[in-house]
């Protein structure tokens, strides 16, 4: 099999240690260039993995005709125009989560993926967590032979906690970080910006993989993102129920996350790994209540979610597939939390 060429975008924290050693150890992969704005770190990342091209710009490997694909980790607001540039280069593209800091910009990425007939894909890893696959298996089995009823109410929960699990540390340099400018929805208050932005960051995982599990949100039914509180509130409606997304930050030295589906007569509950801690499944329970009684508890292979999303980026380039977290997904992720900060905003008369 022809090995896919790739080029990879940002040698910092995460990409050194969650995405870039996967790609390096595919048996279809070739790791062909590395780009990164710091020269040194670049140097020495590339010299570790053993890649044979270095760029200072993302610019520079989008003029390289050898690559195929390429793999960007690059800060929030840089997701959007660094993987234009490169779609636009004619080069399947998959971007960190979120895909954009605002809807006009996650709109032009599908729009560039579209004309030049390029893969955008998202890396919403938690969708290829086995123990959250289970679980969708899971979910829509019942829907279908409806064994516990109708769903009647939906959990989300993160509170965070210790995401990093002691996994150790990249390579680095005494080299300033890159300057970045932050980017919100040109429509949102200036004093939101942060609020929104690190919403965006942390909490996209949730709203994507409520979808995942559930379908379409129908409408935004309350938020709750008051400064003053430390955790927030989101209602969202699917038609038949309703999900409420509780978000908020603890010390604890575990990670906090939770998605609890109730139905009728039981419950599937997925309690995903902190994001860092390799080969750890997605635990899964399953509660028949009624004349049942039981709890199940369904096993997962011990593999970590970021590998399999890498693997199956490279499936898609090699078998010609859609992505699981296609860019024209993920918009929908997007427009939602856009809607989330508007509909609060406009009840609180802010805007």
């Amino acid at each position: 099999m022809k090995k896919v060429k790739l080029g990879f975008v940002g040698a910092g924290y995460m990409g050194q240690l969650a995405h870039l050693p996967h790609y390096i150890e595919s048996e279809i992969c070739e790791v062909v260039a590395l780009a990164e704005t710091r020269t040194r770190l670049a140097r020495l990342v590339a010299e570790k993995y053993r890649i044979p091209k270095v760029y200072s710009s993302h610019l520079e490997l989008c003029q390289d005709a050898d690559i195929e694909a390429v793999v960007e980790i690059t800060a929030d607001s840089e997701h959007a125009p660094v993987a234009i540039d490169l779609m636009k280069a004619g080069k399947h593209v998959l971007t960190e989560k979120p895909m954009a800091t605002t809807l006009e910009d996650a709109r032009k990425m599908v729009q560039t993926a579209k004309a030049k007939g390029v893969k955008l894909m998202v890396g919403y890893m938690k969708r290829y967590d086995p123990g959250v696959v289970k679980a969708k298996e899971i979910i829509d089995a019942l829907r279908q032979s409806r064994e516990l009823g109708a769903i009647t109410y939906v959990r989300s929960h993160c509170f965070g906690g210790d995401w990093i699990c002691n996994i150790g540390q990249p390579i680095s340099t005494d080299e300033p970080r890159p300057e970045r400018k932050r980017k919100a929805p040109s429509w949102l208050p200036p004093e939101w910006s942060d609020s929104f932005l690190g919403f965006n960051n942390v909490f996209c995982h949730n709203i994507n993989l409520l979808r995942f599990f559930l379908g379409e949100v129908r409408k935004v039914d309350f938020v709750e993102l008051s400064k003053e509180l430390k955790a927030k509130v989101v209602v969202l409606n699917f038609g038949d129920f309703l999900a409420t997304l509780e978000t908020g930050w603890i010390s604890a030295d575990h990670w906090e996350e939770e998605t609890k589906i109730y139905f009728e007569h039981g419950w599937v509950e997925v309690k995903t790994p902190p994001p860092l801690l390799r080969n750890v499944p997605a635990q899964v329970e399953v509660y028949k209540a009624g004349k049942i009684q039981e709890f199940v508890y369904p096993r997962s292979p011990w593999e970590w979610a970021f590998k399999r999303m890498s693997e199956h980026f490279l499936e898609c380039i090699t078998k010609d597939q859609a992505p699981n977290s296609a860019g024209s997904d993920s918009l929908k992720d997007v427009e939602l939390m856009e809607e989330i900060f508007r509909s609060y905003l406009v009840r609180k008369g802010l805007l």
